[in-house]
């Protein structure tokens, strides 16, 4: 008994002397370590990015959309009733027709005929004053006789009246030469009458002719038209006849358009439109003709966008449409592009056609010396965040034009700036900020 007890006694001393050397040696431990360096991280910017500001020249670019329409379009109308008898191939909705190539043709036989009748009328006058002309030269012929027959009757009534106051020439005698002077000058009167009453009658003729022969142009001009034939290469739009359709003059019976040019009018903000036009020196009053004013016009692409391609064709600003859309306050420019087919390559550049909605660019003015920024960039009030030795500057700038994507600004900073592009929730001047690796290693490389 007394043997586990003493044991017992000397296992807890056994232990506790463990315990105690251990923790002299922690104590030990903890006493001898270095005491940590204390540092306080500096105090960083907010992380932003920005781009370098440069002056430059820039081409303002004045965009619009528009649907592709003709330039010229024809509508085809008779201008004769008739029955059709010959139509052209091409005279089709789509087909395509070539300059003087007949499109079709109303019966001719009724309008022969009336210029047949025409002609007739015609040589009946024309005879009709043939005759007049014969009789009036007879008549005056005849005149000419009967006042020389009537100056001998004349002469001898004097000499029998003078032969009669002497006893020579019976009573009876100077009677019967009185009776001849009278007859003599009935005969002569009545040539006189007759001859003065051929010019009103050769008048009369000669107006009916001239009736005639203006009915006869007309009929003429009737029997050209009853054939219409293609005033320029074009492209047939619609088309409603048949061969033995029965049109009537002036009824439309379908549309053909020019293919040479093509053009779009395009909506554009006034405020955007005044950057469209060509500033030119020593212009004092306000253009009054075509040549006049197309010197102010730029020229334009225009583009037509289908499954993720652009395809382009040259124009040119033409004409600019009298006074402000109604509806929407704009000025309407109209684009021009000839030769709209030129390009066409099958399965790679498709024509421009009447129809297609298209995104017009029209080549505006250059301006030097501006900055140009993103549009995100712009903020309200045209204000624009910038780089200032590390810290935040709210800079009010003037800005000379605005798009979705871009501002053109001409005053309120300098070259060689930040302008930040980050957005900043809370901007606060002298904000500490710090560019993004990819701007400060553009920096250096600068």
């Amino acid at each position: 008994m007394n043997l586990r007890l003493d044991q017992n006694r000397h296992f807890v001393l056994a232990a506790a002397g463990v315990l105690l050397a251990g923790l002299l040696i922690s104590f030990v431990l903890i006493r001898s370590r270095p005491s940590p360096v204390v540092t306080r991280p500096e105090a960083e910017g907010r992380l932003v990015r920005g781009m370098r500001l440069e002056r430059k020249e820039k081409t303002l670019w004045v965009t619009g959309y528009g649907t592709v329409r003709p330039k010229t379009e024809v509508q085809l109308v008779p201008e004769v009733s008739g029955r059709l008898i010959r139509r052209s191939a091409g005279l089709r909705s789509g087909g395509f027709i070539q300059k003087g190539e007949l499109l079709f043709e109303v019966d001719p036989r009724d309008y022969e005929l009336a210029v047949a009748q025409r002609q007739a009328q015609i040589a009946q006058l024309e005879a009709d004053i043939q005759r007049l002309n014969q009789e009036e030269k007879n008549n005056r012929t005849a005149l000419e006789i009967a006042e020389r027959q009537l100056k001998l009757v004349g002469t001898e009534l004097e000499r029998n009246r003078k032969l009669r106051q002497e006893g020579v020439v019976s009573p009876t005698q100077f009677e019967n030469t009185l009776q001849a002077f009278f007859r003599q000058e009935q005969l002569a009167l009545q040539s006189r009458t007759a001859l003065d009453l051929i010019p009103p009658q050769l008048a009369q003729k000669r107006a009916a002719l001239r009736v005639s022969q203006a009915q006869l142009e007309e009929a003429r001009l009737a029997l050209e038209r009853t054939k219409y034939h293609a005033p320029f290469d074009g492209r047939v739009r619609q088309a409603k006849i048949e061969v033995g359709d029965y049109v009537r003059a002036g009824q439309s019976i379908g549309a053909i358009h020019d293919m040479s040019v093509v053009e779009i009018p395009v909506s554009v903000p006034v405020e955007d439109a005044r950057w469209a036009f060509r500033r030119t020196e020593g212009v004092v009053q306000f253009p009054r003709s075509r040549e006049e004013v197309q010197q102010f016009f730029p020229s334009a692409e225009v583009l037509w966008n289908r499954f993720g391609q652009d395809f382009r064709w040259e124009g040119q600003v033409t004409v600019v449409e009298a006074g402000l859309d109604e509806a929407t306050r704009a000025v309407t420019l109209i684009v021009e592009v000839p030769e709209p087919l030129k390009d066409w390559a099958p399965g790679r550049h498709p024509p421009l056609i009447a129809g297609m909605f298209v995104q017009a660019r029209i080549r505006g003015i250059t301006v030097r010396d501006v900055f140009v920024i993103p549009r995100t960039a712009l903020h309200a009030d045209d204000v624009v965040h910038v780089l200032n030795d590390g810290r935040l500057d709210i800079r009010k700038v003037q800005v000379l034009r605005k798009d979705e994507s871009e501002a053109v600004v001409q005053n309120g900073v300098r070259e060689g700036e930040w302008v930040i592009l980050s957005p900043i929730p809370e901007p606060v001047p002298g904000l500490k900020l710090r560019l993004a690796d990819g701007n400060r290693a553009g920096e250096r490389k600068r």
